[in-house]
């Protein structure tokens, strides 16, 4: 009976990979964000909460005119991206295409491969040495590579049968609960979007991975999507997974399709 059972839920995850189509995943995902936020123009995701209220609008404006506090870090990360020699390997050659390109399937190795995994494996042959994934020079380099593609459109790709198992994979996993809370991604970044936890705005999930890597207050510096992806799973006190592991690679690959279309932003400025 357990085989009968676990057959049946294999071929239910193959038909939903059969059937798994970004583009309508997409248009409910943009509905239900119209429904919550009615005057909100779809372009204007790309700031996050502060769309949504004035006063920390306000105060995101005035940081933006000023000195932001990621400036010194960006510009570093563009040294860095020279001086390590990123620009010598083909898949970081050309930052714009970098940005756009990543998160894509790669057909030969059945996984999603990242800009921080393309990163650090460019690192690593360069230098010889290894490289954190969550902060400090893989932060700046990949937000400096961001910013050289601002304005374009953020493009993920799944066509593939690997690619849409892999895609189907972190769509489950933004949408399972997990944890002592039993939470998931969704819970707060969807369905309860713009509403407090604490004193804390929750932030639309929509627009999320288009001002990545991210400044944010609470860590006073740079931080990966993988960074914020392991603060929220903490959280909800589950356990939080490695960056760059398969799961969250997975997951990024949904979150990133999920704001196809809207444009890379240099203002990378968060609480």
């Amino acid at each position: 009976m357990k085989k009968i059972i676990t057959t049946m839920a294999c071929l239910g995850f193959l038909v939903s990979v059969a059937l798994a189509d970004v583009k309508s995943d997409q248009k409910a995902f943009i509905n239900h964000f119209k429904t919550i936020f009615p005057s909100v123009e779809l372009a204007d995701y790309t700031n996050g909460v502060y769309m949504i209220d004035q006063d920390s609008r306000e105060q995101f404006e005035e940081i933006l005119d000023g000195i932001p506090p990621y400036e010194e870090a960006v510009e570093d990360g563009g040294k860095e991206y020279l001086k390590f020699g990123l620009n010598k390997c083909v898949s970081l050659k050309d930052p714009v295409a970098a940005r756009i390109q990543h998160p894509y399937f790669n057909e030969a190795t059945q996984q999603v491969v990242t800009l921080e995994t393309a990163i650090k494996n460019c690192y690593q042959n360069q230098t010889g040495n290894k490289l954190s994934y969550n902060k400090g020079k893989i932060a700046r380099i990949s937000a400096w590579i961001s910013d050289q593609a601002a304005g374009q459109k953020i493009n993920v790709k799944v066509e593939s049968f690997g690619a849409k198992v892999a895609y189907e994979k972190g769509k489950i996993f933004f949408y399972a609960k997990r944890g002592q809370f039993n939470m998931s991604c969704a819970d707060c970044h969807v369905y309860n979007a713009g509403k407090k936890a604490r004193a804390d705005i929750l932030s639309p999930a929509l627009g999320h991975t288009t001002h990545i890597p991210m400044y944010r207050v609470k860590w006073t510096g740079m931080g990966t999507l993988h960074r914020r992806y392991s603060s929220c799973l903490k959280n909800i006190r589950a356990n939080p997974l490695k960056p760059q592991t398969e799961a969250l690679r997975n997951m990024e690959f949904f979150h990133q399709a999920m704001s196809n279309g809207l444009k890379i932003t240099a203002d990378r400025y968060r609480k």
